[in-house]
């Protein structure tokens, strides 16, 4: 895997890693208004210098599932969302990843960016 060329900090809340884990794992019997299935329910945004943003998060499983799940949404420097998953959670059963190497080009094998996932200190 090649370096990537751009990189960008995502910042959570403090102690963020344990307490989106537990949203994930253990949803809340009752959301905050306006919080509906597939909208998140806690996310946190990065901006890469070539104008790239990456919004993510935790959202809203289907009311048939016991769980929520993880979900990143990337966005080009004029904030048109990149389709399909440049950033696949599919596997993902917690909260812990540190940082993220992506592609936006779905040509690009490697994948030239790299979100790093920090906690905040207070």
């Amino acid at each position: 895997m090649s370096a990537p060329k751009f990189k960008a900090t995502m910042t959570i809340p403090k102690n963020g890693m344990e307490e989106w884990n537990d949203i994930m794992q253990n949803p809340p019997k009752t959301l905050p208004q306006g919080i509906n299935e597939d909208n998140y329910i806690v996310a946190s945004c990065a901006k890469f210098s070539d104008g790239v943003t990456i919004f993510g998060g935790v959202a809203v499983g289907a009311k048939s599932q016991d769980f929520n799940y993880p979900l990143f949404m990337v966005f080009d420097k004029n904030m048109h969302q990149v389709g399909g998953w440049p950033i696949d959670t599919s596997d993902w059963d917690s909260w812990s990843a540190r940082s993220i190497q992506f592609a936006v080009d779905p040509n690009d094998e490697d994948g030239n960016y790299l979100l790093d996932i920090v906690e905040a200190t207070s």
